[in-house]
């Protein structure tokens, strides 16, 4: 299995052009994981892996270091975040205790061995900080539908190390506190629910699949919802939240 270096190499901009062209259908989420990170303006916010730091829409007015271990990610990200910095090996190029949150969107379940990451994670951020962690949970409806469904269709395969017991011990070994473990629940949503099909197949490179696939794929491993925001998809997030 390619690692997320690897894989984000190939299908980056794909990833990318997803997002540019339906730049509100994950809103729920970027907001539910801000909420979780208590974020006052003024804040140093590290989001790692920032992949186009799409998370700079949801912020306040704080400084937003991107870091990237993808060389397409980090350009992309140089639009939207203050600063974009290249991280190799798990090592982050920051001084220690010198920012406020880290926050970690949707970008982990690519790295099998999380403890170097988790440990940098805790050595950057300052004593009075927060980590929030956010991904998708190991057996549950999202880690299948990507796994069993996106994995059949799209470039490089889909088999994640998700958040379970393992990454509990995971945060231990690296020295850091669980204060809070959660699933966010909410929906990606778009006009039409072909719009979504569309965005989701271009989101994860599902190349093989047409959009009536993707359709039926999201319907049968997640569920179809309409309401005055339009038509959504029940997506969750395992959300862990730690001090510094």
């Amino acid at each position: 299995m390619p690692d997320y270096r690897e894989i984000f190499e190939q299908r980056g901009r794909l990833y990318h052009r997803a997002m540019e062209t339906y730049p509100g259908s994950r809103a729920q989420e970027f907001r539910s994981v801000v909420a979780a990170a208590d974020i006052a303006p003024g804040m140093t916010v590290v989001d790692v892996p920032s992949g186009g730091a799409y998370l700079a829409d949801y912020l306040p007015a704080v400084t937003l270091v991107g870091l990237e271990s993808s060389p397409a990610f980090a350009e992309l990200a140089s639009k939207r975040a203050d600063t974009v910095l290249l991280y190799d090996e798990n090592t982050f190029p920051l001084a220690s205790n010198s920012v406020d949150r880290v926050l970690s969107i949707a970008g982990l379940h690519h790295v099998e061995d999380k403890r170097q990451i988790f440990a940098e994670m805790h050595r950057v951020v300052k004593a009075e900080g927060r980590i929030v962690l956010a991904d998708v949970a190991a057996e549950s409806a999202v880690s299948r539908f990507l796994d069993e469904f996106v994995g059949q269709y799209n470039v490089t395969g889909h088999s994640g190390w998700y958040f379970g017991d393992a990454t509990r011990r995971e945060l231990h070994d690296a020295g850091l506190g669980v204060a809070a473990d959660e699933v966010l629940s909410f929906r990606w949503y778009a006009d039409e629910r072909v719009q979504l099909a569309d965005f989701c197949r271009t989101l994860f490179g599902m190349v093989a699949a047409d959009t009536d696939t993707v359709v039926e794929g999201i319907g049968d491993y997640l569920g179809w919802h309409q309401d005055d925001s339009g038509w959504g998809m029940n997506w969750a997030l395992r959300c862990i939240s730690c001090s510094g």
